[in-house]
């Protein structure tokens, strides 16, 4: 065991020291809510999560929640131009605060169950080359380079882990910067990544985000699909009596996404849609990735050429999807109606048929993420950063709004702004009829004008005759031709309708929306165009949920970092869920009941200011020395040794030899019994 222990130490030595790889490129975010919206980076663990509804992952005993990365975290270096694959793993506690990461124990469990909540790893799980391939095993690099050193250099070494950790200390989240997020929700509801807030309606394929490729980064196209969202008042029961067959779908002012088509250089062109009415109840979604349908009712977490896709599958139907692009660390959460548990709802038969889609763009692209661009083209120029525009960044040459700004009446489908994003975002011909007519727009340029949903890459053109293709390229709500007309943009609560209108199309109890929604505009528009308190209702707490976690997302947070120090045998961290990492933490240790703490055993997270130069400051751990810990019998016998010398001093003709000699042999007869004891009693 030691001479194995002894070689990983030496290989380890011999390689580049992948903590500092994790700490520049995937340092652990200081909170959860930073994890949890870092969807290109980070994903939530798939065996140590509650948000997928599994804690069957022992290493992480007393974390209510674990993340990890999302891709292989690409680290270069200088002269020989290595690269070096390597991941993290993070775990939260019950107050969404990251956990102080140490290999061995620090509660008291059973011997087999060890507590470590998340530990920075080399390699990644899901398989890094040569282990990627047909018959070979995805995790047995990080079974050999993160698992085997733990267990032969640290768990089963008799919590010796000194060598241990000085190769492999525990992750922190000082480097820790955070990603710039944003959504877009119900009818076309807009919480942009820059700050922009804005009710935007008419249909097309717009572009969604893209980055043009630099020498750093890739290209990355993602372009979405907005419908008009038909009129759910229309009774059904009125077919072949009242009304006709072609007036069952009448479409509506408001339009939702209900497709998503994202890739990136040298990737898999992946397409998340929503099924068309009645086709709802098995699957509410449909991923097809390089034109061939996928089903993850199983297999949960894919993995396809540059591109993860993982489902969580807690609410039935496939509702809510996430893909991250590997080598542009940019995440997506798609979900369909929100989520929603259906089958709790007994006045839906399936659900809404509507896509909210969250996006994360890590701040390698130079997106802040408080949205602000006082000195974007500055830095865009000096660094070489690519422009990023699309309907998550509609205006990235202007000055964006404030975070704090709350969305108003007048930013619903906004005259001042709702042109500018049809001629420049807008795919030609995409829209309805005229729409190829439409002016091209100055920020259009140097924009991708394909169709994605429409068009197919050379090596995909190949799978164009299976159903898949009708599946991305047609819309889910078929009007009839009477319809393919532009309708009025009428603006809620301000434009006058005549009472035929109003009879088709306006709330039946206009008073109730007020009173349940109050001043939210987002719930107010909701409730007034999709004839849903439901969907009203998860409208609003989507919109308020989302601007509270961004808020603390992207707050800067002072660290310490993890405490570099050896759990000897016998010691815990007390509280064990307490956290350790930010300013003003405090780290206490002590030992079982049995034993007495020894050295320094409370460190706190500090402010170090260099006073000659007040700009220049630090946070650090308070100075200390190695806590360990010593058996209470043990102590109590020095004790009385040191009384015994002290105060009665030494018997005559006893040689100070002897007595240290029978000291030691007591100690060892007392060692001895107490072994003896422990066998009676697992005898029993």
């Amino acid at each position: 065991m030691r001479v194995k222990s002894l070689s990983r130490f030496d290989e380890d030595g011999a390689l580049f020291n992948f903590i500092r790889d994790t700490e520049t490129n995937s340092s652990c975010p200081c909170i959860e809510t930073q994890a949890r919206l870092d969807l290109g980076r980070f994903m939530p663990h798939p065996r140590c999560s509650q948000t997928f509804r599994d804690i069957t992952c022992t290493s992480v005993i007393g974390s209510k929640n674990c993340y990890m990365s999302a891709q292989n975290i690409y680290g270069s270096y200088a002269g020989d131009g290595n690269t070096f694959d390597n991941m993290d793993m993070c775990c939260y506690d019950e107050s969404g605060y990251l956990m102080q990461t140490p290999y061995q124990p620090v509660i008291k469990t059973q011997k087999e169950y060890f507590y470590n909540p998340g530990y920075p790893l080399r390699a990644y799980e899901f398989g890094t080359p040569p282990y990627m391939g047909q018959f070979e095993v995805p995790g047995l690099s990080v079974f050999h380079n993160d698992y085997m050193p733990y267990f032969l250099c640290c768990k089963f070494a008799d919590f010796r882990c000194q060598m241990f950790y000085w190769r492999r200390p525990s992750s922190a989240c000082q480097e820790y910067q955070p990603s710039a997020t944003g959504q877009v929700t119900g009818a076309g509801v807009f919480n942009t990544i820059d700050n922009d807030k804005f009710i935007f309606n008419e249909p097309g394929v717009y572009n969604f985000l893209y980055i043009p490729k630099t020498v750093r980064t890739p290209e990355v196209r993602i372009q979405v699909r907005m419908e008009r969202y038909p009129n759910r008042k229309i009774d059904f029961g009125l077919l072949g009596r009242y009304i006709s067959q072609a007036e069952l779908v009448q479409p509506t002012n408001a339009t939702v996404i209900t497709g998503i088509a994202l890739e990136a250089s040298g990737t898999d062109r992946v397409h998340v849609v929503a099924r068309k009415d009645t086709r709802r109840f098995r699957y509410r979604t449909d991923i097809i990735v390089g034109n061939i349908l996928r089903y993850f009712d199983t297999i949960r977490l894919q993995r396809f050429k540059g591109v993860l896709v993982y489902v969580n599958n807690v609410e039935r139907g496939q509702p809510e999807i996430y893909v991250v692009l590997e080598e542009a660390h940019i995440g997506v959460r798609i979900r369909e109606s929100y989520a929603l548990d259906i089958d709790r709802l007994p006045m839906y038969q399936e659900s809404m048929g509507m896509l909210d889609v969250q996006l994360a763009v890590p701040p390698q692209y130079g997106v802040r993420p408080d949205g602000d661009k006082t000195r974007e083209t500055e830095q865009r120029q000096r660094y070489n950063l690519p422009r990023i525009s699309g309907l998550m960044r509609p205006f990235p040459d202007q000055t964006s709004a404030s975070v704090f700004q709350g969305l108003t009446l007048n930013d619903v489908n906004s005259e001042t702004i709702r042109q500018q994003i049809i001629n420049n975002y807008r795919i030609v011909g995409s829209g309805e009829p005229g729409s190829e007519q439409n002016p091209v727009g100055t920020l259009s340029q140097g924009l991708p004008s394909d169709n994605m949903f429409t068009t197919s890459k050379d090596e995909d053109k190949k799978f164009d005759v299976f159903p898949e293709a009708n599946l991305r390229s047609g819309p889910i709500y078929k009007m009839a031709p009477m319809y393919d007309m532009p309708l009025v943009n009428l603006q809620p609560f301000q434009s006058a309708v005549n009472l035929q209108y109003g009879l088709q199309r306006c709330p039946d109890d206009a008073s109730s929306i007020i009173s349940d929604c109050g001043d939210s505009v987002p719930c107010l528009y909701n409730y007034a165009l999709l004839q849903s308190k439901v969907l009203a209702f998860e409208e609003q707490d989507a919109w308020n949920s989302f601007a509270t976690e961004r808020m603390d997302a992207i707050r800067q947070y002072n660290s310490c970092g993890a405490i570099n120090i050896e759990y000897p045998e016998y010691m815990m961290k007390t509280p064990a869920l307490a956290p350790g990492y930010l300013q003003g933490d405090v780290a206490r240790f002590g030992c079982y009941q049995t034993h007495w703490v020894k050295g320094d055993n409370e460190y706190k997270c500090g402010i170090v200011v260099d006073y000659n130069n007040p700009n220049s400051y630090r946070f650090e751990w308070n100075k200390g020395s190695q806590p360990w810990c010593r058996s209470r019998i043990k102590e109590n016998y020095f004790k009385w040794i040191t009384y015994r010398w002290d105060y009665l001093g030494a018997p005559e003709n006893v040689s100070v030899q002897f007595l240290t000699i029978s000291t030691i042999g007591f100690v060892d007869l007392l060692s001895y019994a107490q072994q003896e004891i422990r066998k009676y009693r697992k005898m029993f």
